[in-house]
């Protein structure tokens, strides 16, 4: 019994231990005095890379034909960076100048560079990636364990309670005293990569040692086959730059980075240069020697290079005047852009999003958005195109233009079929088969935080899938709507908080067929409630209804009511919809009342099985409610998760309470934000 309770104040006593100095971690960012989150300094970038391993599959990741199609194995690289967070806490770095032994010029990995600059007393040490073990509400999420170093100092152990993506492990040496995080390495993975970082964190006083003086970050690459590694090292807080020139050439860049590099280059790396340089080099030929012709690149080097730059890798570039305009274009074809849903089949989608900066308050730009559904043999075009002419109060002039959109409507047909009472088989016909486009053009404006408002006209065009037997009839093979729309936009507790929209919507009846001469109202609230840890607590709730000839009309169509034609990715529009309801109910009833939850959270319910859990970065429940005039009581129950890959949900619907349907959604994640 001695034994027993001495070895138990043993272990109290240290547990205690370990608990006094992580409450210090915990406290030591409020203990300084930071009037505000604002961050700006300029870094030297060091890194090497190696190739350990490679094969073609190598060609499917963006940015890496580079890589498959030369025979140097190891590459040197140098960057100036300049890294800046805002009083929000956002984070951006740009590259000011760089050199590197990579042909083309070419970035590897450039969301590498978040991983520079971390917030280590932050809930997250990124940007909204990796939760951060030094702040205490993520303490749920960590174990730790104390060992004194001298009088002092005190080596942190940091374990994860369960394995999951978004949480790492490591350990860091802390003053006992404060809590004050000296250095720390930490291990995780995320998105095809292992990585290993470790911060060396500035010793000055007050908020200076919030921010790291150095960092060490090792990175490794594997995908079906290839490894890759590689070592950055940066050094921050260099003197400011007097000016920046513009470069005309390589070298010149070359030149600029050299001059400001804090310190000399390893041997390694120093061979690495001399050996990039004696390749590059032109060759001396005597005067009276015709020099030989060039070498030919066969045809399938210039077919891979073709496909690997313009067909399954992303295509940026700059344009018009100091580079304000932009685009990007998704991969042609690339297998990872295709979807997956019970009602749709499979789907692919393409997206290019281009724009031009005026200056810092106007802005023009616009996402082109291509969607196929090969189950629906139906091509979907959705071009948003936006000018802003006062960001600050969020003003703009937008167009929009939908088309291809292949709905149902059983009115036109019902009322065929009350008009022609004879033997005709109309279901035979398909005549509840209507293509859609849509056009709008408004202005929006937010006075202040709270109130904003938006006005403009829309026009709806309904044509027949088989116009034959329309035509036979005698009855119209197209019928549109063009009408006045206007929106109050209302945030009670500003930017942060819920957002309270009243539409109203009244056709003009001249220029509108007579069936389709209509009002409506529409009210809808969301939120978007951030929790601490990563996780995210989305809420949406609404209705609408047509006030006017709502007997008469034939297509109705509500705006925060519809069907998604282009299911996006996980953090586009896996939220606030309706996965199992069929389109015919989009357009079927006069009036509709919604509500639609989801709850997302990086630790829940498969990410805390040992070996499952190191591979799930993000898990979600979904529940929504529907009630329309011919279906009432419809719920739909979800669970979805996502991982570096692809992107699951399973969905399950009651309807008049008993059970309707149950479905499966997927999608491509792989090298999303590459």
């Amino acid at each position: 019994m001695l034994l027993l309770l001495a070895v138990s104040v043993r272990i109290a006593g240290k547990d205690s231990y370990t608990h006094l100095v992580v409450q210090r971690v915990y406290a030591y960012h409020s203990t300084i005095d930071t009037l505000s989150p604002a961050y700006r300094c300029n870094a030297y970038l060091n890194y090497q890379i190696k190739t350990e391993k490679k094969n073609i599959t190598l060609l499917g990741v963006p940015r890496m034909y580079t890589f498959y199609n030369e025979n140097a194995d190891e590459y040197v690289g140098e960057s100036l960076l300049q890294f800046t967070s805002d009083e929000k806490g956002k984070k951006e770095t740009k590259v000011i100048a760089r050199s590197s032994t990579i042909p083309h010029h070419r970035i590897l990995i450039p969301n590498l560079y978040e991983y520079l600059l971390p917030d280590l007393y932050g809930t997250t040490l990124l940007n909204d990636q990796f939760l951060s073990p030094f702040n205490r509400r993520n303490r749920h999420f960590y174990k730790y364990k104390a060992i004194p170093l001298d009088e002092h100092h005190v080596r942190l152990e940091i374990f994860r309670k369960a394995p999951n993506t978004q949480a790492v492990r490591g350990h860091a040496i802390v003053v006992a005293a404060t809590g004050r995080v000296v250095s720390c390495t930490l291990s995780c993975e995320y998105d095809m990569l292992s990585l290993e970082t470790t911060y060396f964190m500035d010793d000055g006083e007050g908020s200076c040692s919030l921010h790291p003086k150095r960092s060490e970050l090792k990175a490794k690459f594997t995908f079906l086959g290839n490894r890759m590694r590689a070592r950055f090292t940066t050094t921050y807080s260099l003197p400011p730059l007097d000016s920046i020139p513009a470069f005309s050439s390589d070298q010149e860049e070359r030149a600029f980075v050299e001059s400001h590099r804090p310190d000399t280059l390893s041997t390694l790396q120093q061979e690495l240069y001399k050996r990039y340089d004696a390749d590059n080099a032109p060759a001396e030929i005597p005067a009276d020697t015709i020099p030989p012709a060039p070498r030919k690149k066969s045809a399938t080097d210039i077919i891979w290079k073709f496909i690997s730059n313009n067909v399954i890798h992303h295509i940026t570039g700059r344009f018009g005047s100091e580079d304000k305009g932009y685009f990007r274009l998704s991969p042609p074809l690339n297998p990872f852009y295709l979807g997956y849903s019970g009602r749709r089949g499979v789907y692919y989608r393409a997206k290019l999003r281009w724009g031009y900066e005026f200056n810092a308050n106007r802005e023009l730009n616009s996402i082109v958005k291509l969607g196929y559904s090969f189950k629906q043999r139906q091509l979907l075009i959705n071009i948003p195109t936006v000018y802003y002419f006062d960001k600050r109060k969020n003003g703009y002039v937008k167009f929009h233009f939908i088309n291809g959109e292949r709905v149902t409507n059983t009115t036109v047909l019902e009322k065929l079929k009350e008009e022609r009472r004879d033997s005709i088989n109309f279901d035979a016909m398909d005549l509840d088969y209507f293509k859609h486009s849509y056009s709008l053009l408004m202005c929006h404006y937010d006075f202040n935080p709270y109130i904003g408002m938006e006005t403009g006209i829309t026009y709806n065009r309904w044509s027949s899938v088989e116009d034959k037997h329309f035509e036979a009839m005698d009855k119209p093979t197209i019928y549109n709507a063009t009408s006045w729309v206007g929106t109050l936009t209302i945030r009670p507790l500003g930017w942060k908080g819920p957002i309270l929209t009243v539409n109203y919507e009244r056709t003009f009846r001249a220029l509108s067929k007579k069936s389709m001469n209509f009002e409506k109202w529409e009210i809808d609230c969301s939120y978007l409630k951030p929790l601490p840890s990563l996780r995210t607590l989305s809420l949406r709730a609404g209705f609408g209804v047509y006030t006017s000839n709502m007997s008469k009309n034939y297509f109705l169509e509500f705006k925060n009511f519809s069907d998604n034609y282009i299911p996006g990715g996980w953090n586009d529009e896996w939220s606030g919809e309706f996965e199992l309801l069929h389109s015919n109910w989009y357009n079927s009833s006069k009036y509709y009342v919604r509500m639609n939850a989801t709850y997302e959270s990086p630790l829940l319910l498969i990410s805390r099985i040992p070996f499952v859990g190191t591979v799930i970065e993000k898990e979600r429940l979904y529940l929504s409610a529907l009630n329309l005039s011919h279906l009432s009581n419809y719920f739909e129950l979800g669970y979805g998760f996502t991982n570096r890959v692809f992107s699951m949900g399973v969905f399950a619907s009651f309807a008049k309470g008993a059970y309707d349907a149950i479905g499966v959604k997927f999608g491509f994640e792989l090298f999303e934000n590459w």
